[in-house]
This record gives structure tokens, C-alpha cells and sequence, in this order.
């Protein structure tokens, strides 16, 4: 019997089948029910108390009916027609047989209701409304209406899944998609979804690659270029179909910016290099310039010292009195900018660059990460460019005057004698030799390609990689690192002898001397790596990085050219099981490895359809080689140490110190 009950007269049924997902997508339903009534009745059974019932079959629309209610979308008295029962004992089974027997509706006939809709004249947004689903889902199906009539065939007929779909459905180009699905169709694993859409977006750029954002939408457009918009990616994700397009357009707008900058500074030459950093072997092909500085003037340095005295003060008081917020706070802070300001003025007025030298001078502009334009921190020459009055080898004296007073060995002892007696003040005053110590490091890193004797044999070399002419240039740890070396201050190094480059280095900041020390120490550090044994085994490496607390995932991923392509197929399941489970091994198991190879390229860079959570796991996955987790075992020979003695040493921890060991075993024999 149908009859009409007042919502608040309902309540659901213990009886009812369905206990998991409840509140699946209620919001949707509310939605839909409030712009289109419900279209389907409750089936209750009554109550003791009159006029009221229980709810078998329905308990989602009773909970979307109770929500629109609480929103004061329907009226508190609001009624409903339902279908009431008599048989207390067959309604557990009336709401199974209506839960058991529903069959989802094609994805295919959706996305053709949906595209039925709007062809008649509504919006995106009115379907959505009238439907309970979000515009971006109505936008979704109608891509999917608009499919190459060969895909949308083969979704109607159930052949090829949603997610494949999807897939083909990330270009609106019906002919590019037809293309795909007659190759795919005859590829082993051509149901792949994420081949799909590797295949499909080939030869594609991202809008937020550099050189789009630097030759901007607009421009691009107006050139022909065609973007296409990924309705199954991240919000507003877009392609820019018309590679070459870009590439012409950013080659143009670089070069201007390159000649404009030339003829401002006056530039020999400004060489455009459209990339994120200037490839470190395009410098290494010119010499690099390193301008003298002048000291400054009286009047220069007593405003040095009252704009610092200054600064220093308005630090204090920032510090200590001052509340941050305050408009005396933020006078202060503007002042200090002002100061900053000034001083980096009077400092840049040091750099003296002879105008005939200048002519020969030049530099590079490249893109940064940001899509704009970056000029290079250094100037460079095609040949060697030397000082006036500067000596053929600034290394060795004018002459040996001195040589015939004495005789060779007298020269030897008094030298030793006189290096005693510096070496002793220098290991007297610790800041002095840290400023010595980075210095020489600073001084062997800029003359690297020359031979400049310092008469010290202190150096943090440039670690060797076991791999000749590796180059990295694309990844973000070597931007990273050309960015830091740009970043250096090299106007000490313009001095025309050794003295009075270090007299510039020591006047830097604390910070620049610091910035000098760190890169040259990391640049002495060997290529290591968390594997078991061997050569490239160190576990002091992976305390490093722990305590750096470096998160590889963020500056390395796996793709199938540096990893999943150069791996045997079982590793490649362990990290898809690692990821998703044996389901998501269990699912690739019979891939061809070059298929698997690039599905787990795809699922580690963020680009694989599947599961927000094996999304996040897959993203953040690495090979256990190259985590930093590895803890290093203690040695097992006694050290060797001028500075310990036998009542220091334990015995039991200590660095190895005999011959090549190249394992526990042979450590044991040796010791």
C-alpha cells in the first residue's frame, strides 16, 4: 500500500542490508532529491506507535531527506509517498532483493544523458545542480560523450573500462585518440591506462613548464598554439599541444632579452640559453672574469660605518624592545631595508672593470624554474684577460735576486723554521684559521682551471664521479647546486696577488664566508650509496642525511631511464607491491618489461589513475638504495692515532686502518 508519511515520522530499519557505505556521496543525493523530489519511493513497515515507521529499503534517501531538512531546504513537516509492508519478516529480504538487483548505469549512457542535456541548451552548471554532482562531473561525462565514436563504441560495449576511457578522453583530439586505440588495441598491454595516457600526451607540455610560463598563454595562443585541458587531472591542468610553437617563441623573446641586455651593460656578448641553468660545460668553455675592487674612500667608509652602527642598532632594538606589528616595528624594519639598500649600492661602486677589458666581457640569461628571465652572477671572456701589470705567472717572483746570497739548503732550514713559527700563531687563533681554511678552499674552487700556487695543501677537491661525463643537468639537485654556486660572492677574487684576495675574502660577511665553506665541502663528498657492501657502501653518508633530514622523494623520482628500464622485472613488482599491495602486483604481473618499466614510471611521477592513497604512496616511493636509513656498523680494528694512546682507545670501535678490506671477513683476518 502507498501512502504518504511525514519525514520525521521515519526512522531506519536495524534490518536494513546495507552497512557499509551509508553516507556514500549523501550530499550528491541530497542534491538531486532537492531539485528533483524523490523519484523513488521508501518501502517501510509500521510501528507500534501510529503513524509511524521504519524504513527496510531507502535508508540513503531517508538520510538525504533528514539532511535537506536540518539545512532548511525542506519544510520540518515535509512528506514523502512510501510503500509500507505488512510482512515484518520479509523486509530484511524486500531490502536486499533492492539493493542486489540494482545495476549501475552505463558510464556510457551517463555521459550521453548528461551531453543530451546540454545540447538542449543547459548549462554545465544547472545539469550539475539538477543531478546532485559537481560541474567538473558533468564536464567529465560530456568529454566522454565527445570520444572518437570508435572508443565511445567500445565503453557501450563494455570493452574498454572508465578508466581507460579517461585516459584516451585527456585530448579532445578525436582523430589522435582513434590513432591510439587502433595501435593499443593490438599492444600486449594496450588496455594499460596509463600507456594510454602516456601515448596520448606525448609531445605535450605542461603549463607550468618554464618556457610556457615565459612565453606566456596569450602569446602562445595568438601564434596558433592549441591547449588541451586534462578534465580527469589536478583542477585547471592543461597541455599545450604545439611544442615547436614554444620553443620558436621562447627562442625569440630570449634572444631579445639577450641583446637588449648587451647593449645596456655594454656587453660583448649575452649568450641565451633556454633552460632552467646554464650547463656547467658551456662555462667551462670560456674563461671567467674575476674584476678588481678599489678600496673605499674616507667619506665611503665612515658612511660604511654609520649606516652599519645604525643597522646594528635598529637589530637590538627589533630584537629586544620593539613588538613585532607595531608601527615602530615596521619603521624600523623599512629602515633597515633602506640601509641594506645603500650599502649594497656603495659596495657595487668597488667593482672597477676597465672599459676596453668590458668589451670583451660577457655573460648568459637563461630561464628560471619560474618562466623568468635570470642573468648569470659572473661575467665571462673567450680568452684570458689579464690584469695590467699582472705578472705571466702571478704564482712565481720577477726574479732570484735573492737566490745567490744563499745557499740552497740555508734556504730550506730557515723556510722550515719560518713556517714553525706561522704555523704555531695560525693554530693559536681559531677564527683566523677558519677564515684561512675556507679561504684556500674558496681560492682552489675559483682557479680550478688555472694554476695559482697558494703554498698550502689544504683543498676540498671536487669528488671524481665514477662515471665519465655524467650529466644530471635536468634534475633538481644539480639546479640546486648551480644556483648555490651562482649565488657565490666571487669580488674578492678580482685581487691582483694572493694577499690582497684574502684581505677581500675576510672583509665578507659571516654569512658569504659560511656559504663558500658549504659548497665546497659538499662538493668534496664522494658518490655513495645504501647498498650492502662493496666500495659505495658508507653508512656516515646516511647519518648525514638523516640529520640534514633529507627527503629524497622531493628531488629524485624513478623513471624508466634511470631506474624501472635498468631493473629486473621482480624488482619492479616489489615496488608495485610496495605501493599498492599484492593487488596492484597482482595487476601488472603480466606486463612485457618495457610496458611495466614505464606503468611504474607513470604511477611513481603522479601520473598513474588509480587510488588516492596508492596515489600518495606511489609518489613518494623510493628504491631502498637511495634512502638515507642505512646505519654504519662499527669497525672492528683498533685506530691508528698519534693523538690517542692505548688507555684511549677501547679496542672496539675505531677506524678502519688496514689495507683494501673489502668486507666483515676480511676486516676479522685482518684485525
Amino acid at each position: 500500500m502507498i501512502q504518504s508519511v511525514k519525514v520525521k515520522n521515519l526512522s531506519l530499519s536495524k534490518d536494513n542490508v546495507r552497512k557499509s557505505n551509508r553516507d556514500a556521496d549523501l550530499a550528491s543525493l541530497a542534491d538531486n532529491i532537492a531539485a528533483q523530489g524523490l523519484l523513488q519511493n521508501l518501502v517501510v513497515t509500521p510501528l507500534k506507535k501510529a503513524g509511524h515507521f521504519t524504513v527496510k529499503a531507502g535508508g540513503r534517501r531517508l538520510r538525504a531527506l533528514q539532511r535537506l531538512i536540518d539545512d532548511h531546504r525542506l519544510p520540518a513537516d515535509y512528506e514523502v509517498q512510501v510503500l509500507v509492508l505488512g510482512d515484518e519478516d520479509g523486509s530484511a529480504e524486500a531490502s536486499l532483493s533492492e539493493n542486489f538487483h540494482r545495476v549501475a548505469m552505463n558510464p556510457a549512457d551517463e555521459c550521453a544523458a548528461f551531453k543530451h542535456f546540454l545540447d538542449r541548451g543547459a548549462s554545465a552548471e544547472d545539469v550539475a545542480k539538477r543531478f546532485g554532482v559537481t560541474t567538473r562531473f558533468v564536464e567529465q561525462r560530456v568529454r566522454l560523450a565527445e570520444l572518437a565514436p570508435v572508443v565511445f563504441a567500445a565503453l557501450s560495449a563494455g570493452e574498454i573500462t572508465l578508466g581507460v576511457a579517461q585516459a584516451y578522453a585527456v585530448t579532445p583530439d578525436v582523430d589522435r585518440q582513434a590513432r591510439i586505440f587502433e595501435s593499443m588495441s593490438r599492444s600486449y598491454y594496450g588496455d594499460s591506462p596509463d600507456n594510454i595516457r602516456r601515448a596520448v600526451l606525448n609531445g605535450t607540455v605542461k603549463a607550468t613548464d618554464a618556457k610556457a610560463r615565459f612565453v606566456g598563454r596569450d602569446a602562445y595562443l595568438e601564434a596558433g598554439g592549441r591547449i588541451e585541458r586534462d578534465l580527469f587531472g589536478d583542477a585547471d591542468e592543461e597541455s599545450w599541444v604545439d611544442v615547436e610553437i614554444i620553443e620558436q617563441l621562447a627562442a625569440q623573446k630570449l634572444e631579445a632579452a639577450a641583446e637588449a641586455l648587451a647593449a645596456e651593460q655594454k656587453l660583448a656578448f649575452v649568450t641565451p640559453v633556454l633552460a632552467t641553468h646554464v650547463p656547467y660545460d658551456m662555462e667551462c668553455q670560456l674563461h671567467e672574469y674575476h674584476a678588481p675592487r678599489r678600496d673605499l674612500s674616507e667619506a665611503e667608509q665612515g658612511r660604511v660605518d654609520t649606516l652599519s652602527d645604525e643597522g646594528d642598532a635598529l637589530v637590538r632594538a627589533l630584537e629586544t624592545e620593539l613588538e613585532d606589528g607595531t608601527p615602530q616595528a615596521e619603521a624600523a624594519s623599512s629602515r633597515l631595508a633602506e640601509i641594506e639598500q645603500e650599502l649594497e649600492a656603495i659596495e657595487g661602486t668597488r667593482t672597477i672593470v676597465d672599459e676596453a677589458v668590458r668589451e670583451q666581457l660577457g655573460t648568459f640569461v637563461y630561464l628560471g624554474p619560474d618562466g623568468t628571465p635570470r642573468v648569470h652572477s659572473r661575467l665571462f671572456s673567450e680568452r684570458a684577460i689579464r690584469q695590467p701589470g699582472e705578472a705571466s705567472d702571478p704564482g712565481k717572483p720577477e726574479g732570484k735576486a735573492n737566490a745567490a746570497r744563499l745557499s740552497a739548503t740555508l734556504i730550506d732550514e730557515l723556510a722550515t723554521q719560518r713556517r714553525q713559527i706561522l704555523s704555531a700563531h695560525v693554530a693559536s687563533d681559531a677564527s683566523f684559521a677558519l677564515d684561512l681554511a675556507i679561504f684556500f678552499m674558496a681560492h682552489r674552487t675559483v682557479f680550478a682551471g688555472g694554476y695559482v700556487r697558494d703554498h698550502s695543501t689544504l683543498q676540498a677537491a671536487h669528488a671524481s664521479f665514477p662515471i665519465v661525463g655524467f650529466r644530471d643537468e635536468g634534475s633538481a639537485a644539480s639546479n640546486a647546486l648551480a644556483d648555490q654556486r651562482q649565488g657565490l660572492d666571487v669580488s674578492w677574487a678580482g685581487g691582483a696577488t694572493l694577499s690582497a684576495r684574502f684581505d677581500a675574502f675576510r672583509d665578507l660577511d659571516e654569512q658569504a664566508r659560511a656559504d663558500w665553506l658549504a659548497y665546497v665541502i659538499g662538493q668534496s663528498l664522494e658518490p655513495t650509496l645504501n647498498v650492502d657492501g662493496g666500495g659505495r657502501h658508507n653508512g656516515f653518508h646516511d647519518h648525514l642525511g638523516r640529520l640534514l633530514g633529507i627527503d629524497v622523494a622531493q628531488w629524485w623520482r624513478p623513471d624508466a631511464q634511470n631506474f624501472f628500464g635498468r631493473v629486473k622485472k621482480d624488482i619492479m613488482l616489489e615496488a608495485l607491491e610496495d605501493i599498492g599491495g599484492p593487488v596492484l602486483r597482482g595487476r601488472y604481473k603480466d606486463a612485457k618489461k618495457g610496458d611495466l618499466a614505464n606503468a611504474c614510471a607513470a604511477l611513481c611521477s603522479g601520473q598513474g589513475i588509480v587510488e588516492a592513497e596508492i596515489r600518495e604512496k606511489a609518489i613518494a616511493w623510493l628504491p631502498g638504495e637511495m634512502r638515507f636509513d642505512a646505519i654504519e656498523q662499527p669497525e672492528r680494528v683498533r685506530s691508528y692515532s698519534a693523538f690517542l694512546s692505548d688507555d684511549d682507545d677501547d679496542g672496539e670501535v675505531g677506524e678502519a686502518a688496514v689495507g683494501d678490506a673489502e668486507d666483515d671477513e676480511d676486516i676479522a683476518e685482518a684485525a
